[in-house]
C-alpha cells in the first residue's frame, strides 16, 4: 500500500502536542510501511527525523507563501488530490483534522481527530468552532475512516458529526519516555506540586485548582508549579486570581520549556495534579508516571481511560475534592508507593509501534474497500 500523509506544521514551532504526535508517529509508520509519501509545506521539519529518507512533495506556491494560510489551504484543496493520483497513492492519512481535505473523489481519506474541544467550549474558541462547523465536520463526514484516541472522544464525534460508529476506530497514541542524566536532577530546591496543562484555557480548570491550593497551602511546604502556554484572553485573569488569593510567592507559572527542562521539572515533583475538565487523551499524566511521580487526576472525559488504576481520581468541579486529593497524594505514603508502581506499569501500555500498526491496518482496510 502506498500511503500518503498530509502534514504541514509551522516551521518555527517544534514543540506541542501536534508536533510531538506527528514526529513520533511518522518515522514508525515509515519503518512499518516504507512505501510512504509525505505531502507537506514544511519539508525542513522532516529533515531532522533521525536521517530517515522520507519522500515529500515540494510545491513552489507553498514555499513562496509560507504565511498565506488561506491561500495555501485553498490551493491544497484544489490540487492535492491530483498530486495524490499522480503519485499513485492508495490512501491519504491526515494526522490532524485541520490537515484534511473537504472532499476526495478517487483517493480514500483517513483522518485522526484528537479532540473536539472547540465544539465543547465554543465561547472560548469562537473562530475555531466556526472552522469545525463549516470545514472539519464536512471533511470528517467525507472521510472513509476516522481514528481517535479514546472512547470518550469517539462518543463526542458521534454527537457532533452525525456519522456511523462503524467508521470510527479508537487507537490510543504512543508515549515516548525522555531520559535525563542523573546529574541534571541533583539540584536542591523547594518541594512542589506540578500541573502541566499545556495552555491557560478555562477547561484546564486553573481557577478551581488555585482555590483548592489556597485552602491547604499553609499546611504543606509545597509550591504549585504550572507549566502551560500563556493565552492573551485568559492569562491576565489567571495572574489576577493568583494575586487576589495572596499566592504570588507560592504559585509559579512556567512556559516555553525545552524537553530537558520539562523532564527535570517532572522528575523533581512530589505530586502531579491533573484537574482538567476535558481532554481528548491527555499525555501529561503518563509523562509524570514515567518519572515515578504519583498522579491525582480528574475522573472525567478520557482521563480515566488513559490513567486506569494508576491515579487517584478527583471531582474537578469540587474545590474540596481537589484539595483533599492533593493532601492525600502528599501524605499517604502507602498510596504514593502504590501509585508510583502502578504508573510505571501503566505507561508500558502505550507505544508508537502498536499505534502505527493499528493505523496502518485501518488505512489498508480503507484502501482495499475502494
Amino acid at each position: 500500500m502506498r500511503l500518503g500523509i498530509k502534514f504541514s506544521p509551522p516551521t518555527k514551532i517544534k514543540s506541542g502536542s501536534a508536533y510531538t504526535f506527528a514526529t513520533n508517529l511518522i518515522p514508525v509508520l515509515y519503518k512499518q510501511n516504507p512505501d510512504l509519501k509525505i505531502f507537506t509545506a514544511s519539508p525542513q521539519v522532516f529533515s531532522e527525523l533521525e536521517g530517515l529518507f522520507i519522500n515529500y512533495t515540494e510545491n513552489p506556491f507553498w514555499q513562496s507563501s509560507p504565511t498565506k494560510k488561506i491561500a495555501t489551504w485553498l490551493y491544497q484543496q484544489a490540487t492535492l488530490e491530483h498530486q495524490l493520483i499522480q503519485e499513485k497513492v492508495d490512501t491519504l492519512y491526515c494526522p490532524f483534522n485541520y490537515e484534511s481535505l473537504l472532499w476526495t473523489r478517487k483517493i480514500p481519506q483517513v483522518i485522526t481527530v484528537h479532540d473536539l474541544i472547540p465544539l465543547m467550549w465554543q465561547e472560548d474558541f469562537k473562530a475555531t468552532s466556526t472552522l469545525w462547523k463549516y470545514l472539519y465536520i464536512p471533511a470528517i463526514k467525507n472521510a472513509k475512516a476516522i481514528i481517535t484516541e479514546s472512547e470518550n472522544t469517539k462518543r463526542d464525534i458521534l454527537k457532533f458529526c452525525n456519522i456511523s460508529h462503524e467508521k470510527i476506530f479508537v487507537i490510543p497514541i504512543g508515549f515516548t519516555f525522555k531520559e535525563i542524566k542523573s546529574e541534571d536532577c541533583s539540584y536542591k530546591q523547594e518541594p512542589y506540586i506540578l500541573y502541566v496543562c499545556s495552555t491557560h484555557y478555562p477547561y484546564k480548570n486553573l481557577p478551581k485548582l488555585f482555590t483548592a491550593y489556597q485552602a491547604i497551602h499553609h499546611n504543606i511546604p509545597h509550591k504549585l508549579v504550572i507549566v502551560g502556554k500563556s493565552i492573551a484572553r485568559f492569562t491576565p485573569q489567571i495572574k489576577a486570581q493568583i494575586s487576589e488569593l495572596g499566592l504570588s510567592e507560592k504559585i509559579v507559572l512556567r512556559e516555553n520549556l525545552s524537553d530537558t527542562e520539562l523532564a527535570i521539572i517532572y522528575k523533581n515533583a512530589d505530586l502531579f495534579v491533573y484537574p482538567s475538565l476535558y481532554e481528548g487523551f491527555g499525555i501529561p499524566p503518563l509523562e509524570a508516571m514515567s518519572y515515578g511521580v504519583p498522579v491525582i487526576a480528574s475522573g472525567v472525559a478520557s482521563i480515566p481511560e488513559v490513567c486506569g488504576d494508576a491515579a487517584l481520581y478527583i471531582e474537578p468541579h469540587s474545590v474540596e475534592s481537589i484539595a483533599d486529593g492533593i493532601v492525600k497524594g502528599l501524605t499517604d505514603s502507602d498510596l504514593r508507593q502504590k501509585l508510583k508502581i502502578a504508573g510505571q506499569e501503566r505507561v508500558k501500555l502505550f507505544n508508537w509501534e502498536t499505534s502505527a500498526e493499528k493505523i496502518l491496518e485501518v488505512c489498508q482496510i480503507v484502501s482495499q474497500s475502494t
